[in-house]
């Protein structure tokens, strides 16, 4: 340790205990006073009035210098009083290297130079048995509140009355019995025991006498080390000479010149033998393998632990005696071993020596185990165990995902049940469009229920170049236009990544304006948010109009078992059994699929979660401004209502169905089948005159619907299926109706009212109180009583429901209309307002996360949202309660 164990220093008393030191009273005065006292100036361990004895008997040379007073060979050490002279080495962090203190009474302040080699010091060699760890590890470690400084102080008074001897004589004589006692044991190390578990154990009693007696022999002298051993605290610096300072030659003469510095191996080496301590055999004398401070001797007790922890004097004469034993013969092993009886020693050491001799098995059958051993090995192998699964978990968990390769940094491929498809990279996400589900719906499969794939002539060879979008079904557009194509069932799937780790919620979508066309309308998969929010698109195309929900006798007859109609539904049926199948591979969660309807698409949604052929193949649904009307006419009553499109298409059997052209097919449909635009419900809206039939595109085919979906919400509530329903504030708007009048003043807007059916229930004037005569306010009255309120009835009649409703207003007229929630969940809506940019994050957080969880946040469970800047359970039912009363809702709410 050298040099650097030099500059280590203990903190001394503070600057009011220098200025008043403690005097030991007479003992005339008290013994218990006394007594307290005495422990303060020696210290806690016991060692404070045996120095001078023990300095006197090694007969060793003190060193001198300016800063040191020699009295009667007593070594005195002044300790200044001024607090500033010790806060300053505090703040340096110990008396430098050469410094010592100075003298009481000395004018200058600055510490005396010592001479450059007497900074080396040498090692000094202790028994082992004479110390007791800690050591090494409390190298730093301060003195107890006992101690309080005693040693330094004792020594200070001393030095002022010039007769240190008699201080520390008079010490002695005021020590209690009880401050000779044996010092507690310090610290963890110091108590630390290991034993060799495989050396040869001593005999029992009915064993031989030599091995009992060397047994005996080993526990005494054991005993007797734990009593002698004492690690001493005592600092070095400060103007106080260490061990290493003043450590006595072998001849008790001083050893002259510098020794050797030691390295820091070494020095480390001494207190980690000192802690796991062996057994070895006694060497010869003068072996130079045998060395006390490497913690090779046969008792290995312990060895140097620091500098700090070696004192001027050992404990007792036993100890002094082996020193002395050990410079006199050169060998510090031989030193401490006195064993008593020659021959028990022999003994032992030849019965050490045959334990070393013996098979490593051998040894560890004949080793008993105890029950510290058990847990010792216990602990040491669910250590071992946690280590591996750590390290499993971690190189398991960190292994990169399964993920299909990307080809020409824009192409990637995944397989599905008909063979390999490619998609595109599209804004950070890969779009595979037009992908096929089902058997094409044309030849003898027209006006049949669709069919899935489950045959190798429908599928595809190779790699199915799944790049470009499909044509949609045939359909009748807003415009007048007809466009779209019968072979049609194919959908697109878009998604972040093709991996198989960490699937992704898949949301499908099932948009459509009317069953008549205008599909998928607003509903359009994002590539942007399927990134931005980690789900899964899927869009599939259906059949709509007469190719969809033809539902007539003719047809009925044709197939096995008697049904028709409802085609469209089948499509989506069999759509949500492809994905079920193959979105795995497209990194979709089977598990959570959300349908996602739209208009008439969220009546087919509806329709779908109340049918008992959908069981398992989604998990929840969102419908967005459907209809509150279903089919209740059993399927005979919608045969008859639709025979008017067999006299129309002049057809009287299924087979001339069939023969029929696309083109024929479409021109034969009677306009009030064609889509209607909502408004207030007229006088004569109930009649079932021919001329103005309600037609129903929905009918109860015995088969996918068995029955009206209300009753089936009522009769069976344990599908687990969640629903999320509503709609916008202005649900109501179109350009048919908006362009009626070149401006809705107040006085159309109240014409307006009083020719419906509300002003024939002389409803007017309430209803514009609560609304108001603007288009706005009109539009408002006109949706609540075709979708919204209607919609709410729904909602009460299911307990796995909850409703929701958009009253954020934007655009020119200031509404919020149809297509408002749509747009702002997938994207495309465009806030020009803070409100609006607040309203657009509250509905996407509102439905991504429905999404993702299954289930709306917490606060506003069971309740009706009302979807503004926020989204707050606030919505005001009371308008709609106004209508219900009336008799107005739910009778002519919108029929698709």
């Amino acid at each position: 340790m050298g040099e650097t164990d030099e500059k280590e220093t203990v903190p001394t008393a503070t600057a009011n205990e220098s200025q008043k030191p403690e005097t030991p009273q007479p003992v005339g005065d008290g013994p218990e006073v006394e007594a307290k006292e005495t422990e303060k100036l020696l210290g806690t361990n016991g060692t404070g009035g045996n120095e001078e004895d023990e300095k006197k008997s090694t007969g060793s040379e003190k060193k001198k210098s300016s800063s040191e007073n020699v009295a009667n060979g007593e070594e005195i050490i002044n300790i200044p009083e001024d607090g500033d002279g010790e806060d300053k080495r505090k703040e340096d962090g110990g008396m430098k290297e050469g410094e010592v203190a100075a003298e009481p009474g000395s004018k200058s302040d600055k510490p005396n130079k010592v001479q450059a080699e007497e900074r080396e010091v040498k090692p000094k060699k202790v028994p082992a048995g004479a110390f007791k760890l800690p050591g090494f590890f409390n190298k730093n470690k301060e003195k107890s509140k006992e101690a309080d400084g005693a040693d330094n102080e004792l020594l200070e008074k001393g030095g002022e009355n010039g007769d240190g001897k008699d201080a520390v004589a008079k010490a002695d004589e005021l020590k209690p019995p009880a401050a000779e006692e044996k010092p507690k044991r310090g610290g963890f190390f110091a108590n630390l025991k290991l034993r060799n578990p495989f050396a040869k154990k001593p005999a029992d009693e009915a064993g031989a006498d030599g091995t009992a007696k060397a047994g005996d022999k080993q526990e005494e002298e054991e005993e007797k080390d734990e009593v002698t051993a004492e690690a001493t605290d005592k600092p070095v610096g400060e103007g106080m000479e260490s061990s290493e300072e003043k450590k006595p030659a072998a001849g008790g003469d001083e050893s002259e010149g510098p020794v050797p510095k030691r390295g820091l191996l070494d020095a480390l080496r001494v207190p980690l033998a000192s802690i796991i301590p062996k057994r070895f055999k006694p060497v010869a004398s003068g072996d130079p393998d045998d060395d006390i401070e490497l913690g090779k001797t046969p008792k290995n007790r312990a060895g140097l632990a620091s500098m700090e922890t070696l004192d001027d004097s050992l404990k007792d004469a036993d100890t002094k005696d082996a020193v002395d034993k050990a410079g006199v013969n050169g060998t510090d092993g031989e030193a401490l071993v006195k064993p008593d009886d020659k021959e028990a020693k022999d003994k032992a050491a030849e019965a050490e020596e045959d334990a070393q001799e013996r098979s490593l098995l051998e040894r560890v059958q004949a080793y008993r185990c105890s029950v510290d051993d058990i847990a010792i090995i216990a602990g040491i192998v669910i250590f071992l165990i946690l280590v591996a699964l750590i390290v499993a978990f971690t190189f398991v968990g960190k292994s990169e995902p399964i993920t299909a390769p990307v080809r020409d940094g824009k192409f990637i491929e995944t397989v599905t049940n008909c063979g390999r498809v490619e998609g595109v990279l599209e804004d950070g996400s890969f779009a595979f469009r037009g992908i096929p589900y089902a058997v094409p719906p044309v030849g003898e499969n027209r006006f049949k229920a669709a069919r899935p794939i489950d045959s190798i002539e429908n599928c595809w060879n190779g790699t199915l170049k799944a790049h470009n979008s499909t044509p949609v079904c045939w359909q009748f557009l807003a415009d007048g236009k007809v466009e779209g194509t019968e072979d049609c069932l194919t959908l697109d799937v878009i998604t972040p990544h093709v991996r198989y780790d960490n699937p992704l919620p898949v949301v499908v979508l099932v948009g459509a304006e009317s069953f008549t066309g205008d599909s998928p309308g607003k509903l359009r998969p994002s590539t942007r948010y399927a990134r931005s929010r980690d789900v899964i698109f899927v869009r599939p195309n259906f059949r709509l109009n007469v190719f969809g929900f033809l539902a007539v006798e003719q047809l009925t007859k044709s197939t096995h078992p008697p049904t028709s109609g409802n085609y469209g539904l089948t499509d989506l049926i069999v759509a949500l059994k492809w994905i079920q199948l193959n979105i795995p591979h497209f990194g979709g969660d089977p598990k959570s699929v959300t349908l996602f309807g739209h208009r008439a698409g969220g009546t087919l949604v509806t329709a779908l979660a109340s049918s008992n052929k959908t069981s398992k193949l989604f998990a929840r649904t969102w419908v967005s401004s459907g209809a509150a009307i279903f089919p209740g006419k059993p399927l005979a009553d919608s045969e008859k209502a639709n025979a008017l499109y067999m006299r129309k298409i002049r057809c009287e059997t299924a087979d001339c169905l069939m023969e029929k052209s696309d083109e024929e097919i479409l021109d034969a449909v009677p306009d009030v089948w064609r889509r209607t635009f909502p408004d207030l419900p007229a006088v004569d809206e109930n009649t079932t005159t021919a001329a103005n039939p309600r037609h129903e595109w929905l009918v109860l085919d015995g088969n996918y619907l068995q029955q009206h979906p209300a009753d089936a919400w009522l009769t069976d509530v344990s599908s687990g299926v969640r629903y999320m329903i509503g709609s916008t504030a202005h649900e109501a708007h179109n350009t048919k109706l908006h362009l009626k009048y070149t401006e809705w003043t107040p006085e159309l807007v109240t014409k307006h009212v009083n020719e419906s059916v509300v002003g024939q229930a002389g409803l007017t004037e309430e209803a514009l109180r609560r609304y108001n005569a603007t288009y706005q306010g009109l539009v408002a009255m006109i949706s609540d009583i075709r979708t919204v309120c209607p919609l709410l009835t729904i909602v009460q009649k299911l307990p796995s429901a909850q409703f929701y409703a958009v009253t954020q207003t934007g655009g020119e007229l200031g509404i919020a209309d149809v297509d408002a929630d749509v747009q702002a969940i997938l994207g495309r809506y465009e806030p020009k307002t803070p409100e609006q940019r607040r309203y657009m994050s509250a509905i996407q957080q509102l439905f991504y996360h429905y999404v993702s969880h299954g289930e709306i946040k917490h606060e506003l469970r069971k309740k009706h949202i009302d979807v503004g800047q926020d989204a707050l359970p606030t919505y005001d039912d009371d308008n709609c309660r106004f209508w219900i009363k009336n008799d107005i809702v739910p009778r002519y709410a919108r029929l698709d």
